[in-house]
């Protein structure tokens, strides 16, 4: 089954090549008006770059609003749960310093309850914690306590849901307390760490936090799956959830940042990939989060990245090493299907990944699977 579904994927593959005579660029432009008119895309950033050279840069905006902004690779997006991936840098530079271990128990840093103590690090990055979420969502309000504080005062009175590396619960309450061990040990506000030791080395300009979604060159945020019409996007989060969202950016920063890590300007690149190997949960199924970021494989590439509210998606393409890599970044504001943004980036790798296998099956992953 698997032999023929293959050889149809070869096929149908080889029967569109021979339909086109399209420049790769020009297969790109109409695959982003394609994504848009199938799944109800407003706007859009599109960016590939391959060992920090930007090989593919284009915006389009279909959503007919009449607000003066001209849709580029500076546009600011909210970026969602990419934000988590600053944390996750900040906390590996730590350990590259030796200030922390990833064995180490978040308790021998932040003060919780005595029940939460043992929770190493790593599980904390890997979303196999067994903690609790720290807010719920109510007549499409995010309600959560006034203060971080109060969040770690509340975990007191719960349990774990699940035993300790045993399953995947993607939980934002690991990495509020991934953002508590990161102030705990420099004596400096998120904020701050996030500025001093990320964007201002790498020029990432045009990225901040909690941006007026009013402010020129933001790009309105709409939510997925809306259906019929675009559903504005109203949720908020507290100004201390800012470790795991709430950050705002563009396709161009982004890449900036990628690259930045790739190119070992961040952390050390053999430790980088070390990372990003592939982490067991107790049963041995391996856990698709590797300390942070979403490992996988396209073809014969090794993939890390993180998706964004489903609406956005980076992600970085290497093998053996980091000497060669290439970087996808996906960014949309709302769709009407619910297209899940692993897709969009598909859609992109079936035209560019160097090699045909791996061509092939992100042209799978797009169209079939």
């Amino acid at each position: 089954m698997v032999y023929r579904l293959i050889c149809l994927i070869i096929f149908l593959m080889l029967v569109g090549c021979a339909q086109t005579d399209l420049s790769l660029q020009d297969k790109l432009i109409q695959q982003v008006h394609n994504n848009a008119l199938h799944h109800g895309i407003p706007s859009q950033a599109v960016l590939i770059s391959n060992n920090g050279n930007i090989k593919f840069n284009y915006a389009l905006d279909t959503s007919q609003q009449k607000e003066d902004i001209k849709l580029n690779e500076h546009s600011m997006f909210p970026i969602f749960s990419v934000s988590k991936l600053f944390a996750n840098v900040l906390v590996y530079q730590l350990v590259e310093k030796q200030q922390i271990k990833l064995s180490d128990r978040i308790g021998e840093y932040v003060k919780l309850p005595s029940h939460w103590q043992h929770i190493p690090i790593n599980a904390l990055m890997n979303h196999t914690s067994g903690l609790p979420e720290y807010f719920v969502v109510s007549n499409q309000e995010v309600v959560a306590p006034s203060n971080q504080d109060a969040v770690i005062e509340k975990l007191g009175a719960q349990q774990p849901i699940f035993e300790l590396n045993t399953q995947i619960q993607y939980t934002q309450t690991n990495y509020m307390l991934l953002k508590a061990l990161l102030e705990s040990m420099t004596g400096q506000s998120y904020e701050s760490l996030v500025k001093t030791r990320i964007f201002s080395p790498l020029k990432m300009t045009n990225t901040a936090f909690h941006v007026d979604h009013l402010t020129k060159g933001v790009v309105r945020s709409y939510l997925s799956n809306g259906g019929d019409s675009l559903k504005p996007n109203g949720y908020v989060f507290p100004h201390y959830s800012i470790a795991h969202t709430g950050a705002y950016s563009t396709a161009y920063d982004l890449n900036l940042f990628l690259s930045g890590l790739m190119e070992g300007k961040l952390i050390n690149k053999t430790l980088l990939v070390d990372f990003w190997r592939p982490k067991k949960l107790k049963n041995g199924i391996t856990n698709y989060f590797s300390l942070g970021w979403n490992t996988d494989e396209v073809g014969r590439w090794s993939t890390a990245g993180h998706d964004g509210g489903t609406l956005v998606r980076v992600s970085v393409l290497y093998q053996e090493n980091t000497d060669d890599y290439m970087t996808y970044i996906y960014l949309t504001n709302g769709n009407l299907d619910g297209i899940w943004s692993s897709r969009l980036i598909n859609s992109l790798q079936q035209h560019t990944l160097p090699d045909f296998y791996s061509r092939a099956v992100a042209w799978a992953s797009y169209n079939v699977l």
